[in-house]
C-alpha cells in the first residue's frame, strides 16, 4: 500500500513536472522556480524511499514536506488569490494543478500515515527554513544580475524589487519565514496528534 500510494505520487509530480517544461518552452526558467525544485525534491526523495529499505529521516520528510505545503499555499492565496484553479486549461494549468495542489495534499497524506518512528523534534521546524532562505537569497541576486525589464526577472511577483523595493520584499520576506516556522511546527504538531490517535486506536 505504501510503496503504490508514493509510486503514484511521484508519477503525478513527474506529469506535472512534463507538463510545466512542455508548456513553458524553456529548459532552464522552470529550474529557478520554487515549486519545480521541491517537487524534484519529492521525486529524488520518494523515488529513493521507493528503492531502498533504509530508515527514514524524519527531518528530511519533514523538510520536503513543508516545502511542498509551501509551494501550494503560496500559489492558492497569493498567486491565484483563491482563484479557481480549473478556470483555465491546457498543458499549464495542468502542470499547476498536478504540482501546487495535488503533490502537496499527497505529501501530507503520507507525511500524517506512514513512518511512525519517524518523530522530528521541535527545532527542525527551525531548520527547515534554510533552503527557504536560501531560495530567496538565488532569486534576488538572479533578479539583480538580470538587465531590467528581462522576462521573468524575479520568479514570483512578492519578490520583485523593481515595484516592493530591497525594504518591501525584507517585510514580504520577513512575513512568510515567520509563517512557514509557524507551518513547520504545525506540521510536527499535526504529525504527534496523528501518532497519538494511532496508538490510542
Amino acid at each position: 500500500m505504501i510503496y503504490v500510494f508514493r509510486s503514484v505520487l511521484i508519477v503525478v509530480a513527474l506529469a506535472g513536472l512534463t507538463c510545466t517544461w512542455i508548456a513553458l518552452a524553456d529548459p532552464l526558467h522552470p529550474l529557478v522556480l520554487f515549486t519545480v525544485q521541491s517537487n524534484l525534491m519529492l521525486v529524488g526523495y520518494y523515488g529513493r524511499r521507493v528503492v531502498s529499505r533504509r530508515p527514514p529521516s524524519a527531518a528530511v520528510k519533514g523538510a520536503v514536506t513543508l516545502y511542498l505545503v509551501i509551494t501550494g499555499l503560496v500559489w492558492h492565496f497569493l498567486r491565484m488569490r483563491g482563484a479557481n484553479p480549473f478556470d483555465h486549461l491546457g498543458g499549464l494549468a495542468l502542470g499547476n494543478f498536478l504540482l501546487h495542489y495535488v503533490t502537496p495534499v499527497m505529501a501530507v497524506i503520507d507525511w500524517l500515515a506512514f513512518d511512525r518512528r519517524a518523530r522530528p523534534g521541535w527545532a527542525a521546524a527551525a531548520l527547515w527554513l534554510i533552503y527557504p532562505v536560501a531560495y530567496l537569497v538565488f532569486a534576488l541576486i538572479r533578479g539583480a544580475l538580470l538587465p531590467p525589464g528581462a522576462w521573468k526577472r524575479y520568479p514570483y511577483p512578492f519578490l520583485n524589487v523593481d515595484h516592493y523595493g530591497y525594504g518591501g520584499v525584507s517585510l514580504i520576506a520577513v512575513a512568510l519565514a515567520v509563517s512557514f516556522l509557524f507551518l513547520g511546527c504545525g506540521l510536527i504538531a499535526l504529525r504527534r496528534l496523528a501518532d497519538r490517535a494511532c496508538i490510542q486506536g
